[in-house]
């Protein structure tokens, strides 16, 4: 008998206390843990123990390349997705006393997992991956697909876990191997159980959400007129671009897109669009209008663009990030939270009305472009901002360090601990410091309660230019009588020899009166006091223009002007007024120490070319679950930077004055402060120059191929600019996958696949030379007749042991191919409205560019609803079914739709079919049920199928 019940809070404590006390996934704490440094899978695991889920063995490790037990599988599973609810099930190999009982009962009323047929449930056997892709399935109720076939060791694998395996693959949670291998019948491992459960963990709660997934490259949305989706979308794939569409959920751009880029086209998101994947080559929104937008990555920095007519009301930046935004694009705010780890790279370039600083110890680059208002947090210390841009307001409530040779009309000293490379126009203590707190300009210590106002020339002045046009004095004006203080730092004392004295006849005569008697500081003449003087007789004249300086006609101050000659330009302007401070020649006083950098390193080509004169070096670290990304100069191939403890990776070298780079893969530690190996010196392989251009013959202006290496437990992406039909590939030996063609000029991708190898330095073939195939049209409508308005169709190679896999993106119901000569089959559709994949079944070749048939017109078949029950009554909860119908030349198409609650919909050709099999995510349940569909109608007419 079946009996359900749930657990009172005391069962669920004392079932958590006897899961966490026996179990070896036990509780010894993340920092006892000695094995898992430098394992593929370190993130998952040390995130999955800082939450409390798994611990290690007594021993203190956790040995991850163990296998795992289906017990120590059932109570990892019920503690992450939080089952507690109990049935009852008796096992011939489990006593009421093992620790794993009541998660065993937990699993079975969960019905992820089930025991064998002789009654036992094996809880000491180690989990394949076919099952764990089977339990996984349940766990998510994925729909079945036949993706499985991919693999090259799955055709004999049975049928309940092909389509298994092919749902998991589908949703990105499992993957095979470089070697086109899933091993179905391999142990999995401690560490890939974490992984894969936090994957699954991942989908669990974006599924809850009612999400529509972008999963595959392509365009989506209608070209005109606009699409409304009221779901939350994720896009989890590179080359994706949504356009003419509003959404009225929230917007993730997930981890799955990597370094790729994701276009949002005339878009408007009314929730939160938060961004986690995306490169250097960008997230771009153009003309859209975005509510509040997160910038949070876990790998390496990303590039946002913001371009046409977008609006974006407040951007929250929680990760290293470079953001550009254009001419007629406006970002109301760009806040700079405290999530940001210390010593992340930011970049602002273009136009921005208010940026907010919450973080500490961060750098933070204005290489161009405009600020409004720019305020450091009194919480913000130790922030580095390097500015070339212009700044209306800056107010700064924390130690800050500015550098740089831009602009800062108004700059509110709020805190101690500030220094200001190049004079600010105007300068004044904010209300929260004394008065008697000091700012460091240019290398000297002034109050920074003296009104200052430094003149609006930021570069040095020539003796003649204040004489004329610029009228330096009008920043000068009256104010200046007591700031300028400072100024007067070095040879300002000269301009106060006597010219001052005239000017300060007028009203001021008191003040500088007496101020004239302390130029003769005599130790400033040592500047020449003569030479100056005569500047001061033309400096006169310039006081009219300054007519600024009010009543007091202290414009005539003007031969202030003589500081012109002083090394201080920017603040030499001021110092006549000031006599008083003259005493203070302390600016040439402290000489910069050279940083030192404990990592240090080299980069050089093999062919001994040099690789870029000046260039920027991509560095990331994994840390607390998030990749923080570093960027350094690169000068004449050499590089130096400061790391703390840790793993790293080169991941690319670009040019800083061309969009050229060169994608890298370069591991190292840095451990106490030292660098592993101690000096990094790099080898670029040589490059390979390759071709790549149309079946005409005319070539890609402007673009970049998409990589993979492709070898056993190695993964990982490269880029290659195109320029004029041309590239350069440098990478170390191995095997490699052209996957993707992107042309930036027509924003098209092309799908491709051509492998090649690097053997010693040598390709194989000797020359990569790619020829793009003709353009292959064809249109997609669905069972009425209506172009389907976008969408990814994917066709496979069928006379080829490899499984060449295509995608085309669909547009209005248009779609274009660029296919080698061959036969295929189209077997796949993904619709925008839905995340999973319909199953078609139409066949096509390819002759001299030519198809057969031709043109190529894909019908959507007409959909069938169904039901399927148990005999007693029971909803077949989920899984698939998989049918089947016998074509006249012999061969037979197969379907397959995802079973939910019970219901599915199959979409179907005119035909007698027999349903092949029923999967309910663990077993193959034979059956044998046949039907009709002829006229447009099933018969039976409804698909009610009742399992014996």
């Amino acid at each position: 008998m079946v009996i359900k019940k749930i657990l009172s809070k005391k069962a669920i404590v004392f079932m958590l206390i006897v899961c966490l006390t026996s179990l070896p996934l036990g509780t010894v704490f993340a920092s006892k843990v000695s094995d898992i440094q430098g394992s593929w899978a370190e993130a998952q695991i040390s995130k999955w123990m800082e939450k409390g889920l798994i611990s290690g063995y007594p021993d203190g490790g956790f040995k991850p390349d163990h296998s795992i037990t289906r017990a120590e599988l059932v109570a990892l599973i019920n503690k992450s997705f939080g089952f507690v609810e109990l049935e009852e099930r008796s096992f011939k190999d489990v006593k009421a006393s093992d620790w794993y009982y009541s998660s065993l009962l937990a699993a079975n009323a969960a019905g992820y997992i089930q025991g064998y047929s002789d009654g036992s449930f094996g809880p000491n056997k180690k989990v394949t991956r076919q099952e764990f892709a089977v339990i996984v399935s349940k766990l998510l109720a994925l729909p079945s697909s036949d993706s499985a076939n991919k693999f090259s060791d799955t055709s004999t694998s049975p049928l309940w876990s092909k389509v298994a395996i092919g749902s998991v693959y589908d949703k990105g949670i499992m993957s095979g191997y470089s070697d086109n291998s899933f091993h179905p019948e391999s142990f999995t491992t401690r560490a890939e159980a974490v992984v894969i459960l936090d994957r699954s963990l991942t989908i669990k709660s974006e599924s809850s959400f009612g999400t529509l997934s972008y999963n595959v490259a392509g365009t989506y949305g209608p070209a005109t007129g606009e699409e409304k989706v009221s779901q939350n979308v994720i896009i989890n794939s590179p080359n994706v671009t949504l356009q003419n569409m509003t959404i009225l959920g929230d917007l993730l751009l997930a981890e799955g897109i990597a370094e790729g880029e994701v276009f949002l086209k005339n878009v408007t998101v009314n929730g939160v669009t938060t961004v986690s994947g995306g490169g250097a080559h960008s997230v771009h929104f153009e003309n859209a209008r975005l509510t509040s937008v997160i910038i949070d990555k876990k790998t390496g920095i990303i590039r946002i663009v913001v371009e046409g007519s977008t609006v974006i009301s407040d951007i929250q930046v929680q990760s290293p990030a470079t953001i550009q935004s254009s001419s007629g694009a406006t970002i109301h705010t760009v806040t700079l939270s405290k999530a940001l780890p210390k010593d992340s790279q930011m970049s602002l370039l273009g136009s921005f009305k208010n940026v907010i600083v919450l973080a500490q110890n961060i750098n933070i680059g204005l290489p161009q472009g405009s600020v409004q208002n720019f305020s450091f947090n009194k919480d913000a210390s130790g922030n580095k901002l390097n500015n070339g841009a212009s700044i209306l307001s800056l107010i700064m409530n924390a130690s800050t360090n500015v550098v740089g040779n831009g602009t800062i009309d108004q700059a509110v000293i709020n805190a101690s601990g500030i220094t200001i490379e190049h004079a600010p126009r105007n300068l004044e203590a904010g209300k929260d410091v004394p008065s008697n707190v000091n700012v460091n300009i240019g290398g000297v210590n002034r109050p920074a309660a003296t009104p200052i106002q430094a003149p609006a020339v930021t570069t040095p002045i020539s003796p003649v230019s204040p004489g004329t046009p610029t009228g330096t004095a009008t920043p000068i004006a009256t104010p200046a009588a007591t700031p300028a203080a400072t100024p007067t730092a070095t040879p300002a004392a000269t301009p106060t020899a006597t010219p001052a004295a005239t000017p300060t006849v007028t009203p001021a005569a008191t003040p500088t009166a007496t101020p004239t008697a302390t130029p003769a500081a005599t130790p400033a003449a040592t500047p020449t006091a003569t030479p100056t003087t005569t500047p001061a007789a033309t400096a006169t004249p310039t006081a009219t223009p300054t007519a600024t300086a009010t009543p007091t006609e202290t414009p005539t101050v003007t031969p202030s002007a003589t500081p012109d000659v002083t090394p201080l330009p920017t603040l030499s302007p001021i110092p006549t007024m000031v006599p008083t401070f003259t005493p203070e020649p302390t600016p040439p006083g402290p000489t910069p120490q050279p940083e030192q950098y404990n990592v240090n390193g080299t980069i050089l080509r093999a062919d001994g070319k040099e690789i870029f004169k000046e260039g920027i070096l991509y560095i990331s670290k994994v840390q607390d679950n998030m990749t923080i990304g570093y960027e350094t100069k690169l000068v004449d191939g050499k590089f130096s930077i400061n790391l703390y403890d840790g793993d790293y990776q080169i991941t690319k070298v670009s040019d800083l004055n061309s969009s050229d780079f060169i994608s890298l893969f370069y591991t190292f530690k840095v451990s106490n402060e030292k660098p592993i190996p101690s000096s990094l010196d790099i080898v670029i392989p040589e490059g390979h120059e390759g071709t790549i251009k149309y079946q005409d013959g005319t070539s890609i202006s402007n673009g970049s191929l998409s990589i993979l290496r492709i070898e056993p437990n190695l993964s990982v992406g490269f880029s290659a600019p195109i320029k004029d039909g041309k590239f350069t590939l440098y990478l170390p030996d191995g095997d490699y996958l052209i996957k993707n063609q992107n042309n930036y000029a027509t924003e098209e991708q092309i799908s491709l696949y051509y492998t090649f190898k690097i053997v010693n330095g040598l390709t194989e073939p000797s020359q990569i030379d790619i020829v793009i195939p003709s353009k292959i049209k064809g249109t997609i409508v669905n069972a009425e007749g209506v172009a389907v308005p976008s969408g990814t169709l994917m066709v496979h190679r069928t006379d080829t042991p490899e499984l060449n896999i295509y995608y085309a993106q669909i547009y209005g119901g248009n779609y274009s191919l660029f296919l080698p000569d061959g036969s295929y089959q189209a077997d796949g559709f993904y619709p925008v409205t839905m995340s999973s994949r319909v199953s078609i079944d139409y066949r096509f070749t390819v002759n001299n560019g030519k198809t057969t048939p031709s043109p190529l017109a894909i019908t959507i078949p007409k959909g069938y609803n169904g039901t399927i029950k148990n005999a007693d009554g029971r909803i077949f909860r989920y899984g698939s079914i998989t049918v089947y119908k016998n074509n006249e030349d012999g061969s037979q198409s197969f379907y397959t739709a995802p079973i939910f609650s019970g219901e599915f919909k199959l979409f179907l050709p005119e035909g007698t079919y027999q349903v092949n099999s029923l999967f309910n995510g663990e077993d193959q349940i034979p059956f044998n049920y046949t039907f009709t569909i002829a006229e447009g109608q099933s018969d039976p007419n409804l698909l009610n199928i009742l399992l014996p």
